[in-house]
């Protein structure tokens, strides 16, 4: 089996399982799930972390993110601050060095914080979710074939040698206009453009992200739990940047009086 074949049957699964629990499922349940997706996410992190400071990645970080998760989507954020930063001190004061401390809680605020914000985004409304999928599958999609078809000039040649700027560029274009349509579609006030516009951009740099964590450690995936994808954060690293933009736009948005 090819490839690519492989990541489209993998794509397909994983969209119809999300888009079924979003339509089907309530916010609550959705949370805690989220919260679970944290647990995978903090998981690839520390591995990743492990091979740049040895002893980093235990098992006890998994019920820490768990626990941090389920903090920010249900209590607050600053208890999931305090806690990761508890548990960062307790690792760091047993080895006695600022790198453990520092490693620590990046891995926690990449792998927990960035993830929770799709429980967030449900909380707020549950149906922007299809337009953060929108915006991020079509800008995916269309990165990748772009770049296959007229992709010339690199993005980032150190990072992620395979991306291109015309890919880049199709990416951007296909964002917008998937995610206009999905505002129409689900009859959200137009002024969600903006994270739209904003997402389209990050969601880029979110992938570039995941790039240079991998290149620190010189692996090619973050782990090998989605054939032809390879890890959670291969799958997810533009989703989580986007899903950040949306719920910073929705609260500026509420602030100005002007969010549906």
């Amino acid at each position: 089996m090819s490839n690519l074949l492989q990541r489209i049957i993998s794509a397909t699964i994983l969209a119809v399982i999300a888009v079924s629990g979003i339509v089907y499922l309530p916010v609550y349940i959705i949370k805690i799930f989220v919260a679970f997706i944290s647990v995978l996410a903090v998981y690839e992190v520390f591995n990743l972390l492990d091979k740049k400071i040895v002893g980093i990645f235990r098992k006890e970080v998994l019920f820490v993110a768990f626990l941090s998760s389920l903090s920010v989507l249900f209590i607050s954020f600053y208890l999931a601050v305090l806690i990761m930063t508890v548990y960062g001190f307790y690792i760091s004061v047993k080895k006695y060095s600022l790198d453990y401390l520092t490693y620590t809680i990046f891995g926690f605020f990449y792998g927990v914080f960035f993830p929770s914000s799709l429980g967030i985004l449900a909380e707020i409304d549950k149906y922007l979710i299809f337009v953060l999928f929108a915006v991020v599958w079509s800008g995916d999609i269309c990165a990748y074939f772009v770049g296959k078809t007229i992709g010339k000039h690199k993005l980032a040649p150190i990072l992620s040698p395979k991306k291109t700027v015309e890919g880049a560029i199709g990416s951007f274009v296909g964002s917008v206009v998937a995610g206009y349509i999905a505002i129409l579609y689900f009859k959200f006030d137009l002024s969600w453009i903006i994270p739209v516009l904003i997402s389209a951009i990050l969601l880029q740099v979110g992938d570039l992200f995941e790039s240079f964590l991998k290149r620190q450690v010189n692996v090619k995936d973050s782990s090998n739990l989605i054939p032809g994808h390879g890890g959670l954060l291969d799958r997810i690293d533009s989703l989580i940047f986007a899903s950040v933009v949306f719920v910073i736009c929705h609260a500026l948005l509420k602030s100005l009086s002007i969010a549906s």
